[in-house]
């Protein structure tokens, strides 16, 4: 939630991307004093230089004007204080006139090992990246159709790839990074954002690390493998 309560009034955030500070303000109200969960999904609308001459083969757009959707979700979800789900997604989508076209979609999943709601035949990383996946609910209400996703072919979930822990801050740290410009560069820089991600860094990356050191270095003669480690099921 503190992320969310930052970026609600943060000044880049509402001038540049005021569609974000609305939805961060909407979530963090209706969920900063609730402790079972929270949904949030939004998007930031950027320049990117590779989609530019894409698109010049076509026509050539104004370069300011924004020609790539960056969707970003979190779903936190609580079983008697502890967490039985967390799952956060990034899409990347192109622009062009009234439409948006599906380009990328990815998800960062933490599972427990009581997660039976898929009835999985075999193992799988605890904390781990998988590549496209179910529409998220967001994309049908900004216009995308299921026709675009099944391409990528959403049923099929393997391989989950063994990825460190996600949280909000980073997946939105990274999305600015990875499709920049100068006003989200300076953002970055900001002290007061900076220091979230390094909270959220702490927070969700000290223990995951330190584990991997430890089975790593271990000189014990286990002979243990992270994946003996981090995948469950």
């Amino acid at each position: 939630m503190a992320v969310l309560g930052y970026l609600r009034d943060e000044p880049y955030i509402k001038d540049k991307h005021s569609q974000f500070a609305r939805d961060a303000g909407k979530c963090y109200g209706e969920n900063r004093h609730i402790r079972s969960g929270f949904a949030f999904n939004s998007f930031f609308d950027v320049s990117h230089a590779p989609m530019r001459r894409k698109n010049a083969e076509r026509v050539a757009p104004r370069r300011s004007l924004p020609n790539t959707r960056l969707m970003v979700s979190a779903l936190i979800e609580l079983d008697k204080g502890a967490f039985s789900n967390v799952t956060y997604c990034l899409a990347v989508f192109r622009i062009r006139l009234n439409r948006l076209t599906i380009l990328r979609k990815f998800h960062f999943d933490v599972t427990t090992s009581k997660d039976t709601s898929q009835h999985r035949l075999q193992q799988h990383p605890r904390c781990h990246l998988q590549y496209c996946g179910e529409m998220v609910p967001r994309m049908a209400t900004m216009g995308c159709r299921q026709a675009q996703l099944d391409p990528m072919y959403p049923w099929l979930s393997e391989p989950r790839i063994f990825f460190s822990p996600m949280s909000l801050a980073l997946l939105i740290d990274m999305a600015l990074h990875e499709f920049p410009d100068p006003r989200s560069a300076q953002f970055r820089k900001n002290p007061e954002w900076r220091g979230l991600v390094r909270k959220q860094e702490a927070l969700v990356l000290r223990r995951f690390y330190k584990k991997c050191a430890e089975v790593i270095d271990d000189t014990k003669g286990n002979n243990r493998t992270l994946a003996d480690e981090f995948y469950i099921g």
